[in-house]
């Protein structure tokens, strides 16, 4: 079960990013490049990342 606060990947191009909101079957994500949407539960998989990492792998590419 997905809840708020939980890391989550994007299965179609893999970007990262924290539940920030949910509304019965779909879930508004904050994306590691500050990006906000309302995405379906199937497309979403949840991440064994820790908070810090995204800010810091942001970093590494940029």
């Amino acid at each position: 079960m997905i809840q708020v606060g939980d890391l989550v990947v994007y299965v179609k191009d893999g970007a990262k990013g924290v539940v920030i909101h949910i509304e019965e079957d779909r879930f508004q994500i904050k994306w590691e490049d500050d990006f906000v949407s309302w995405e379906k539960r199937e497309w979403l998989l949840t991440s064994q990342l820790e908070h810090g990492d995204l800010p810091k792998q942001k970093e590494q590419r940029e």
